[in-house]
């Protein structure tokens, strides 16, 4: 619901002089009948309301944010190498076949090279050629610790390399400097262009949501206490909680839409540092993942809060159900939560999907 301009000049002239910030809500965009407001893709924030928003973007360009350390270490102790093709397997470097590998979606964790053969388990050989790069899809990223709880000002990552627009539905000027994946950006203003909203980041800058995961925090479910989860799956994120106090946030990747992951309320079942996953055996989307860390079961349904090494696609979905996290940020979850290992896990959607989105 759109608010009216004399609202927004209180709340604003309240943001700027310090007190509780708020994301400001631009008028919408004229119909054809309406000579009263500014017209689709031109701002619908004028005067005072420009001048606070613009003093509060100069006072605080970036989220007052830290991302938790990344281990490196960690994240390269082991060779994840998907296999590109099905593939015999052998008992030595070109020894004797004892097995094969049909096609899917499956990952070892390579072990000696011989001579162009690759040790993937003891006694258990396949040609290099079948195999791709090393930890090719390993990502570095990693959420942020939020120490003083949710900051007052709204933000989120972009997901796409983009290049902000002038104004709100415009493309972007020639010459824009592109901001990359993943950066942290606080969002000032909101405007509605032909069912779609336009964030406002920086002086000029405004994206679209689609390229945009926001924060949205959530109301402690009923009959919840102590650390809990709330996995947003309309903006693909997780947000760590103390009972009403959010201590950190990230990206996730849930379930594709054939493969939803189920909403609800649930506690943390069983716990593993390391185990395999696999499903769907002798169909098209068949999977086989060794060694996956930090691993969380919190449903019947054997969904889990886990490490991910196969891709780098957070901010959108991408799995079988599961709740996909970098492996920074899975073992963060996994050693916050070891002095409550049945914490809550709370999956729900702040906002419908609405055709074209991508996520």
């Amino acid at each position: 619901m759109r608010k009216n301009r004399a609202f927004w000049v209180v709340i604003l002239i309240f943001i700027l002089i310090g007190s509780g910030k708020q994301i400001a809500h631009a008028e919408k965009c004229k119909t054809e009948n309406d000579a009263d407001t500014p017209p689709c893709g031109e701002i619908g924030i004028y005067g005072i309301e420009m001048r606070a928003v613009a003093a509060e973007m100069a006072v605080h360009p970036r989220p007052e944010v830290t991302p938790i350390p990344v281990d490196e270490k960690m994240l390269y102790r082991r060779a994840y190498r998907r296999v590109l093709k099905e593939t015999d397997v052998y008992n030595a470097a070109n020894g004797s076949v004892i097995g094969h590998i049909d096609n899917g979606f499956t990952f070892v964790n390579a072990g000696r090279r011989v001579n162009g053969w690759v040790e993937i388990r003891p006694g258990q050989w396949v040609p290099e050629q079948v195999l791709g790069p090393v930890n090719k899809a390993v990502s570095k990223f990693a959420g942020v610790a939020l120490p003083n709880g949710m900051p007052d000002r709204a933000f989120g990552w972009i997901l796409l390399d983009t290049k902000p627009s002038r104004s709100p539905g415009a493309k972007p000027v020639p010459g824009t400097t592109e901001l990359k994946r993943y950066t942290l950006i606080n969002l000032f203003a909101v405007e509605n262009v032909d069912g779609w909203e336009w964030y406002l980041i920086g002086p000029d800058q405004w994206i679209i949501q689609t390229r945009i995961a926001r924060l949205q925090p959530v109301k402690r479910p009923e009959g919840v206490s102590g650390k809990w989860f709330a996995v947003d799956l309309y903006e693909q994120t997780l947000i760590a909680y103390e009972d009403d106090k959010a201590v950190f946030a990230t990206l996730i990747s849930s379930g594709l839409p054939k493969w939803s992951t189920t909403e609800g309320l649930f506690t943390i079942l069983e716990r593993y540092e390391l185990i395999k996953l696999g499903g769907a055996y002798g169909q098209p989307d068949f999977y086989y993942l060794p060694q996956v860390p930090w691993v969380m079961f919190f449903n019947k349904d054997e969904q889990a809060l886990h490490g991910t090494y196969w891709h780098d696609g957070f901010g959108y979905r991408h799995s079988h159900g599961c709740v996909n996290m970098s492996m920074t940020d899975a073992q963060w979850a996994f050693k916050w939560t070891q002095d409550q290992p049945n914490a809550y896990v709370y999956v729900y959607h702040s906002g419908e999907y609405t055709n074209g989105s991508p996520r």
